[in-house]
Formats: structure tokens, C-alpha cells, sequence
């Protein structure tokens, strides 16, 4: 909605001044500020009402319930430790990665400044004003990325808990240190995790990673059309996507790696029958396979159960795209980079 005034740089001959006199006006705006918007205020009503309204504690929940079941007895310290590891390192990576969405954002204002901009082809001169603006926009993209921050990391935690638990049941049945209707009541009390994990938290995960989406492909699309040579400009179109890729990345594969998790446990259940367990009959064995085989667990984005083999097709579909557009100078233009 807001467009810089034009750099020009010392290379720049009256010609191009003259056609560069009046600042362009923003197109796009409806997808470009519009729809991003509107899918984080649906996400921020759908946190608030989960987390105040509903007073929701499914994570404190979770938490306590893999730490009491964390591992066999003998590396159960080991276990809980590696989960407190696991927490902080999502937590820091979190917070983080809002510190530089802030970087990001002062790179712009020092790339395009806020002194001359314009407003729906309406030139605006902010006068001594700007410093104000400056810090307003600052907190509002604090605000921004910071429930961004709280919707992934309490999805991505989750479904690190549930895999601890699943791969505290998986190791028990390699140990054969358990029974076998014990197991079968863990995996049911796991699959009641992932149910949970599928509902309220998925769709606020589901709706911010479809504006992390939507403003990765934005930012590849205005860097690949990027015409100015300023280092500032060109460090701000790069890390754009870079930043909003990372967050998009984080909770498919944690969802991808929760659904790998589960089939091992169907995989050892071949094995089971195969090479028997404990003092099990084969019809036990044969009972647990048939348990395992039925199992409809799977955590799911977009309502659509994410796979590793999912997530590997689209990256090489999306690779392969750009090399084509690339290649055919459809976006980036003639290069001899690109």
C-alpha cells in the first residue's frame, strides 16, 4: 500500500529521471496486504478464544503426561533432559527469529525510508513525524510475528512431545519390556494427543502457514523482478523470503516427522509377528498387528495428513518450477546469474 520514493542511482541519465519523476503506485494490494491480514486476524481469534476463552492447557497437559512415561527407567533422566533441551531450543529459535523479523523490517526503512511515500498514488510528506511512524511500525510488527511466534512454537512443542512419547513406546516394544494391551492403551492415549493436536491449534497453524506462504511467494516474486542495485534493497528482498520460509518450514516437518513415527510403530509390529514377543500366543500378535494396521492417527495441516513424501515431491515440484521460469526468462530476467 505504501511505495518508497524512487532511488536514483548516479548512473541513472535524464531520461530515466524523467520516467521515474512520479513514485509508482502499489498494485496488488488486496493480496499483498490484504489477504496476509485477514488470515493472521482469523488466527489471532481463533488463539484468543482457545487460550483465554477456553482457558486451554493441552500443552501443560501433554508436557506432564510424556514426562511421567518419559523412556524406560534407566534412561528416563536422560529422556526428560533431552525434552527440556528441545523445549528451550524452540522457545530461543522462536524468539529469535522475531528479533530478526525486526532487523528485517529496519532494513526496509533504511533501504526505502519514510520521509516522501505514498498512499494509494497520493504523495504523503510525514515531515518531522517519521521517527514516530518509524516506531509504530516496529511495534506492530512486534505484535505481528509475536502471536506467529506463540501459534508455531505451542504446535511445533506438541507435536515434539507426542514424538517423545511414541518413541518411548516404540523403544519399549524393541526392548519387549512391556505388555501388549499396555501398549495398545499408550498408542490409543497418543492417538487422543494427536486428535487434540488436529484440532483448534492445527487450524490457527494452518491459516498462519498459509500467510507465511503467501508472503514467501510474494518475496521471491519481488526479488526475481527486483530492478534497483542498492546493497540495502537487495539485502532486504533476500531475507524477506528467507525469513518467512523458515517459519513455514518449521511446523510441515515437525508434522512430517510425527507421522513418520507412527508408521515405525506399524513397521514393528510386522517384526512382532514375525519373530514373536514375550510369551504372546500368535493370536495376540496377530490381534496387536491387526490393532496397529487400523490405527488412523496422523496429524494433519490444511486437514490433509502430512508426509515426508509429501513434503519431498512439492520441494523438488517447486525447484524444477523456478529452474523452468529461470531458464525461459520469465521471471528474473536475462542474467548471467540467474
Amino acid at each position: 500500500m505504501f511505495t518508497a520514493q524512487t532511488i536514483i542511482t548516479g548512473t541513472t541519465n535524464a531520461t530515466d529521471i524523467d520516467a521515474y519523476a512520479q513514485p509508482a503506485q502499489c498494485s496488488h494490494v488486496f493480496t499483498t496486504y490484504v489477504v496476509p491480514d485477514i488470515l493472521h486476524f482469523m488466527a489471532y481469534l481463533l488463539g484468543f478464544f482457545y487460550f483465554r476463552i477456553q482457558d486451554n492447557e493441552q500443552l501443560y497437559a501433554l508436557m506432564e503426561k510424556v514426562f511421567l512415561k518419559a523412556s524406560v527407567a534407566q534412561s528416563r533422566n536422560v529422556s526428560r533432559a533431552k525434552m527440556i533441551q528441545m523445549s528451550r531450543i524452540y522457545l530461543i529459535t522462536g524468539a529469535l527469529w522475531v528479533v530478526l523479523s525486526l532487523a528485517v523490517q529496519g532494513v526496509f526503512v533504511a533501504a526505502f525510508g519514510v520521509e516522501k511515500m505514498t498512499f494509494l498514488g497520493t504523495t504523503v510528506q510525514w515531515k518531522g513525524w517519521h521517527i514516530m511512524l518509524i516506531c509504530l511500525q516496529m511495534l506492530g510488527v512486534l505484535v505481528t510475528n509475536a502471536v506467529n511466534y506463540a501459534v508455531v512454537v505451542n504446535y511445533t512443542t506438541q507435536c515434539e512431545m507426542i514424538i517423545y512419547y511414541m518413541k518411548g513406546i516404540f523403544r519399549r516394544l524393541q526392548e519387549k519390556s512391556t505388555d501388549l494391551k499396555l501398549a495398545m492403551h499408550d498408542i490409543l492415549d497418543a492417538g487422543k494427543s494427536i486428535s487434540q493436536l488436529n484440532g483448534q491449534i492445527a487450524k490457527m497453524t494452518s491459516l498462519c502457514a498459509v500467510n507465511f506462504a503467501e508472503l514467501s511467494i510474494i518475496g521471491l516474486v519481488i526479488l526475481f523482478l527486483n530492478q534497483f542495485h542498492s546493497v540495502l534493497i537487495w539485502v532486504y528482498r533476500g531475507t524477506f523470503p528467507i525469513l518467512w520460509l523458515g517459519i513455514l518450514i518449521v511446523p510441515l516437518v515437525q508434522a512430517a516427522r510425527l507421522n513418520s513415527t507412527i508408521m515405525s510403530l506399524k513397521r514393528i509390529g510386522l517384526d512382532m509377528r514375525v519373530f514373536g514377543y514375550q510369551n504372546s500366543s500368535q493370536l495376540e500378535r496377530d490381534s496387536f498387528l491387526l490393532f496397529l494396521l487400523n490405527l488412523n492417527f496422523k496429524a494433519k495441516l490444511f486437514h490433509i495428513p502430512i508426509k515426508p513424501s509429501y513434503l519431498f515431491g512439492i520441494l523438488v515440484l517447486v525447484t524444477f518450477t523456478l529452474l523452468l521460469l529461470l531458464q525461459t526468462s520469465v521471471i528474473g530476467g536475462s542474467s548471467i546469474f540467474l
